[in-house]
């Protein structure tokens, strides 16, 4: 589970250098997912936050505890967001329909947050990040993948499929869901996200394919 990982423990920081940090890490966040891992430096978080390099190193103890913190800090929110939508009491089929929408409304505030559609965070983590960094954000992905199998599991297990089944339609569904966000990032554009409640349910056996005439529709920001 991702919130039994240690954190980054701040130092002590008054006021003015806790708003220096969180400046710090928003600047981050907004930069790594633009110009990924390797192309944001510890002086670029400074800049763009309005802070200087030692009141980075008096709140970080470097570029990649900054990082993971910021893994954290997303997943926290977003698992707080996942958990209320399947702890209500909506019938499961539709708790499900309302986590594939979830994707596409959170892509749309981070659109309006930060200027472009950036995606999941995995595509601000490229193949130069360390190992330590890059496995918080597995272990992330995995809790999230988890929280997508239960439901699956519960709603097609009563349907009296087997535990292969579920399994193979889940990681479909995952590709699915991930090849969304990677048209909508290279794109630009919510527009993967308009089909995609109908497509995951109709590739489970819960609902009909999207209409025809939905494709590729234009997209309403």
């Amino acid at each position: 589970m991702i919130d039994a990982l240690p954190t980054t423990s701040p130092r002590r920081l008054n006021a003015r250098g806790l708003q220096s940090r969180e400046r710090m890490l928003e600047a981050a966040v907004r930069l790594l997912w633009r110009d990924g891992y390797n192309g944001v430096s510890v002086n670029d978080i400074c800049v763009a936050a309005g802070a200087q390099k030692g009141s980075f190193y008096h709140a970080f103890p470097s570029k990649d505890a900054l990082v993971v913190e910021a893994i954290h800090d997303i997943w926290n929110a977003n698992r707080a967001e996942i958990q209320e939508i399947y702890a209500s009491s909506l019938p499961l089929r539709d708790r499900l329909r309302r986590h594939m929408e979830w994707f596409g409304q959170s892509q749309r505030r981070l659109k309006a947050r930060y200027g472009f559609v950036p995606g999941t965070f995995n595509m601000a983590l490229n193949i130069g990040a360390p190992a330590s960094v890059l496995e918080v954000n597995r272990q992330a992905t995995e809790e999230h993948g988890a929280m997508l199998l239960n439901a699956i599991a519960d709603l097609l297990g009563a349907a009296g499929h087997s535990e292969d089944a579920v399994y193979w339609l889940t990681d479909v569904a995952r590709r699915l869901i991930a090849g969304a966000h990677i048209e909508a990032r290279i794109g630009n554009t919510l527009e993967p996200f308009e089909t995609l409640p109908e497509t995951v349910l109709a590739l489970l056996g819960l609902g009909s394919p999207p209409n025809r005439a939905s494709w590729r529709t234009a997209e309403t920001d």
